[in-house]
């Protein structure tokens, strides 16, 4: 043996069934054959209770186990001594019938017997069988095991006992326990002759009665010195046909018998027992066996608690069945018929008998070893799982119910941008079927012609292009790209694009395979809405034509260009527009403007645009004046243009225009070779404004205001200015006009912090009755400038005016007049009421109402002490908003004065229908009174209607005491003039008015 310690080789069992039929036992090394095993008696009734009784009344079989084997030239192993745990063999119970004795082998012509050949019919063998809450085997009545050995020589002599066992060393003895004989491997492990050994009590040579371990009974047999041999015993309590015992050995000695190498290996296996069940039940997974042969089940702990089962005891096949819900127990049985019947593989899902609401996920195969049937399956307990799937299911389906009803177009493209899947909302938004999107690109989509251009080379950017710098999931909006569309129709035509916002989520899986997730947001109409506020925002609502906001973008890129010292720009104010209005109402008004705007828009030549400013002016832009035969020559021609007559309403009306122009080169600017890229014979206005278009700039310039823009709009309508005060109809800004325009802006500036600083002072002019008492004081605004001295509206409203600053100069006027007039002094039980011109702040403004009640309220004024004078066209044609405001003030207590009536084109059939109770008579009536019949006729006429209707009439302008005599005559109600008073400041008509009535002969004419 070389000390080495020798590894035991395994053999399979087959075990025989009840009917006596042998199994064979393949042995694991090459040259090893199975042996049939003469039929021990039946077990000990104390030890039956391992197996369970069959309806027929015979026990079930047992598990078959693999034996070590005997190493050539020495003695086979029996199967029971390699069993962990195999206790002796039990007794035959009582009343037991012994089984028939095999026949004798035949004998080989060298004198060996012939070994029968596995699967060879034969007597009932004997069966191993495990006792009762042990893991030791034992011989049965039921079972027959066969070991695998060597070729060694045949028992001893021609004992027919000896024949009756397997081949080893093997001991028969009877019942007071004397050896009747024994094989010759035994005597050879025994070292003494069988002779020496026949009639010595058993005990003398063999020790047994060791306790039962985990690989079996264990035994020594004594050698002559003291010496022993440990070996692994098989017990045969009786032979058949022989009152006899025999116990067969097994040499282990090569295996180290020592105890605590077996307790270490048996600990091991206990260890791995263990782990493997801790394993199962942290995998949740349980394991079962039913051997059909010996219809035996072995279930794991995990299985015996999912399918209910005791923790302990024994499983019958009827115990199995009912562990399955009543209404899956018919498909169980089916399927299960069909894999025992054909071998195929059972998987299936079941509900629990004891746990309805739990699903088991039930597997199960086939399989043979030997002449045994076994059935090897797993259970799981599945129930999370299908609920998890299930919601799963839920969820996919609700994604794609809501991918059917969604009403944007959504598709799944994968790795390559190739169309997956689309739904109906993006069939629908890009005219084809899902089957022709199928497999096409992503860019494949695009309408690059609507994008770009006819005639554009560039590379658009592609349609599922990743943010630079990422990588992985991520998620991404883009802006609005144009998709092909067809029309309606299986061969429809190509027609506009559809515009749409693009969500992109992409996902990649473990294997960098990507899957895009697209959102189609159709905003074509929502582009054609920006279109529109964009057009709105640069354009006129009433001609169409380029606003203010557009000639200032338009003048800014010109001044950037190549071009800037012959960029021109010409305001053009129409004469005599508020006579239109006046007399033929605004709708002739609005319908001259657009008549006028065709005739620019269709007359300009090329390079130049027509603007509206406001009101009635029109601004011209040329981007190249030298190219149209410099300044002059097109403000000739513009002129002409607006020099015509219109028919307006039926009526033929003639109309002209004062232009003022300003040139680039007049502000000393050097040619740029920067800026945009202009065509000086296109619409230069038109192209700065679809280049901001297509680049995106839409709310500011794509370069910043040119400094000089400013001063080239100002010094144009400073010349426009300087025109209207001459008597030319045309005039170019030189230095003169621009440093008056200089002047204007510097003063502009003063006024803003003038009206900060409380600057502004005011002066009133009294309005007295007949009997000379002062019923009213018109509010007059003076600048007193610092440098300037005392500054008369007439100076400075002209530049409130075109800095649109009259509606912040009428707020301090009529918060400093109310604020003084709460102030005046009451004579004879009445106190004068004060009069607030309004020209910038007027009905119908946003906060008119509020600025209203705030001074007001402020100042502690009476209601009825505050009169509001506007100019009769303020006054006309309201809508009924403003007029709802002017009825609460009036309600209040304010009045309203119709200031300047019989200027303009006034008639006296429009006084009837203005909200005032107030109708001063403009001194251009009263000037003429005393002399003129005509003045005096209209005088007359204004002040019999005003007292017809219930207003009140003042006259403006009494200068001398025969039109006072007049207009007294006439019966005008009040008067205002120098003939009375001039303007004073606030103390000194404080003064006044303590002083009681105001007679005419003490005026103050200084």
């Amino acid at each position: 043996m070389n000390g080495a310690r020798r590894t035991p080789r395994l053999a399979v069992v087959r075990v025989a069934d009840a009917s006596g039929a042998a199994a064979s036992a393949s042995a694991s090394e090459p040259g090893l054959v199975g042996d049939q095993l003469p039929a021990p008696a039946r077990p000990h009734a104390a030890d039956e209770t391992r197996g369970e009784e069959r309806a027929d009344g015979s026990a079930g079989r047992c598990e078959a186990d693999t034996l070590p084997t005997v190493p050539r030239g020495r003695p086979a192993r029996s199967e029971a001594a390699t069993r962990p745990g195999s206790p002796a063999a039990p007794a035959p119970r009582h009343g037991a019938t012994p089984a028939a004795p095999a026949p004798g082998p035949r004998r080989r012509e060298d004198g060996g017997a012939h070994r029968h050949r596995a699967g060879t019919p034969s007597a009932p063998l004997p069966a191993v069988a495990r006792t009762a809450g042990t893991a030791s085997t034992t011989a049965s009545p039921v079972e027959a095991a066969t070991v695998a050995a060597a070729p060694v020589s045949a028992p001893g002599g021609t004992d027919p006992l000896l024949e009756l066992l397997p081949e080893g060393p093997a001991v028969v003895y009877d019942a007071e326990g004397l050896v009747v004989t024994a094989s010759r491997e035994f005597a050879r492990l025994a070292g003494t002759p069988v002779a020496e050994m026949a009639g010595r009590p058993v005990d003398a040579v063999l020790v047994t009665g060791g306790a039962p371990g985990p690989t079996g009974e264990t035994g020594e047999i004594r050698r002559r010195g003291g010496a022993t041999v440990p070996v692994r015993l098989l017990r045969w309590d009786r032979l058949p046909n022989s009152p006899h015992r025999a116990l067969l050995a097994v040499d282990v000695s090569d295996l180290d018998g020592s105890e605590t190498v077996r307790r270490t290996v048996d600990a091991a296996v206990a260890d791995e027992r263990r782990r493997l069940e801790r394993l199962t039940r942290l995998a949740g997974v349980g394991a079962w066996e039913l051997d059909r042969t010996a219809d035996v089940w072995t279930i794991s702990s995990v299985a015996r608690t999912l399918f209910g089962l005791p923790s302990v005891g024994p499983v019958l096949r009827t115990t199995v069945a009912e562990c399955v819900h009543p209404m899956d127990r018919p498909q169980v049985w089916a399927r299960w018929t069909a894999m025992v019947e054909t071998g195929a593989r059972l998987d299936l899902e079941v509900r629990a008998a004891h746990a309805p609401n739990r699903l088991l996920h039930v597997r199960a195969e086939r399989t043979t070893v030997g002449a045994r049937v076994v059935i090897t399956g797993s259970v799981e307990d599945v129930t999370e799982r299908r609920a998890v799937e299930s919601r799963m299911r839920t969820s996919t389906q609700r994604f794609t119910d809501l991918l059917a009803v969604a009403p944007v177009g959504v598709a799944i493209f994968d790795d390559h941008e190739r169309l997956v899947q689309a739904n109906q909302s993006l069939c629908r938004l890009l005219g084809e079927g899902q089957e022709a999107l199928r497999g096409r690109r992503a860019d494949e989509l695009l309408d690059l012609e609507a994008e770009l251009g006819p005639d554009t080379v560039a590379m658009p950017a592609p349609l599922l292009g990743r943010p630079a710098g990422s990588a992985g999931s991520i998620s991404w909006s883009c802006t609005a790209r144009a998709l092909r569309r067809r029309e309606r129709g299986a061969r429809g035509e190509l027609t506009d694009p559809v515009w749409c916002e693009l969500h992109v989520s992409v996902s990649v899986d473990d294997a960098g395979h990507a899957t895009h997730l697209v959102v189609f947001t159709d905003v074509t109409e929502n582009r054609r809405v920006e279109a529109s506020l964009r057009h709105q925002a640069m354009h006129d609502e009433l001609t169409g034509l380029p606003n203010r906001r557009a000639l200032t973008r338009a003048v800014s890129q010109l001044l950037s260009g190549p071009s800037a010292r012959r960029t021109a720009v010409l305001f053009c104010d129409l004469d005599n527009f508020k006579r239109v209005n006046d007399s033929l109402g605004h709708d002739a008004g609005d319908e001259l403007l657009v008549w006028l705007a065709d005739r620019l828009r269709d007359g300009l030549p090329p390079g130049c645009s027509a603007t509206r400013h406001s009101g009635d002016e029109f601004v011209v832009v040329c981007a190249d004046v030298d190219a149209h035969g410099g300044l002059d020559a097109l403000t000739d021609l513009v002129g002409k243009l607006l020099r015509t007559a219109v028919p307006v309403h039926g009526q033929l009306v003639r109309v002209s225009a004062t232009i003022g122009a300003a040139v680039g080169a007049a502000l000393g600017l050097p040619a740029s070779a920067g800026g945009g890229e202009i065509d000086p014979y296109a619409d230069p206005v038109a192209q700065v404004l679809a280049a901001a278009v297509a680049g995106g700039d839409v709310d500011e310039p794509e370069l910043p205001d040119h400094p000089a823009t400013g001063d080239l709009i100002r010094f144009a309508d400073a010349a426009l200015f300087e025109a209207k005060s001459g008597s030319s109809r045309v005039a170019l800004a030189d230095e003169a006009i621009m440093r008056g325009a200089d002047e204007a802006l510097r003063l502009e500036s003063q006024l803003r912090q003038a009206m900060v600083n409380d600057e502004l002072v005011l002066h009133f002019q009294p309005v007295v009755g007949p009997d000379g008492c002062v019923q009213t004081a018109e509010a007059l605004v003076r600048w007193q400038h610092p440098e300037h001295g005392l500054i008369f509206p007439d100076k400075f409203l002209p530049i409130a005016e075109a800095a649109d600053l009259l509606g912040d100069l009428d707020r301090w006027v009529l918060r400093a007049a109310v604020r003084e007039a709460a102030t005046w002094p009451a004579h004879g039980g009445r106190t004068a009421s004060v009069a607030v011109n309004l020209a910038g702040l007027l009905p119908g403004d946003p906060d008119f109402l509020a600025t209203v009640h705030e001074a007001v309220a402020e100042s502690g004024l009476p209601w009825d002490r505050l009169v509001l004078e506007l100019v009769e066209t303020c006054l006309a044609d309201l809508p009924p908003s403003t007029l709802r405001e002017m009825n609460e003030l009036i309600a209040a207590g304010v009045r309203f004065a119709v200031d300047d009536f019989g200027t303009g084109y006034s008639s006296l059939s429009r006084l009837t229908g203005l909200p005032a109770q107030i109708v001063k008579l403009d001194r251009g009536f009263v000037r003429g009174v005393a002399t003129g019949e005509s003045d005096r006729a209209v005088a007359r006429a204004v002040v019999e209607l005003a007292a017809a209707i219930g207003q009140t009439c003042v006259a403006e302008g009494v200068e001398d005491a025969d039109q006072f005599a007049v207009l007294r005559d006439l019966g005008v109600d009040a008067y205002q003039g120098w003939l009375f008073a001039r303007a004073m400041p606030g103390p000194k008509l404080a003064e006044v008015l303590a002083r009681g009535p105001i007679a005419p002969d003490v005026a103050d004419a200084s």
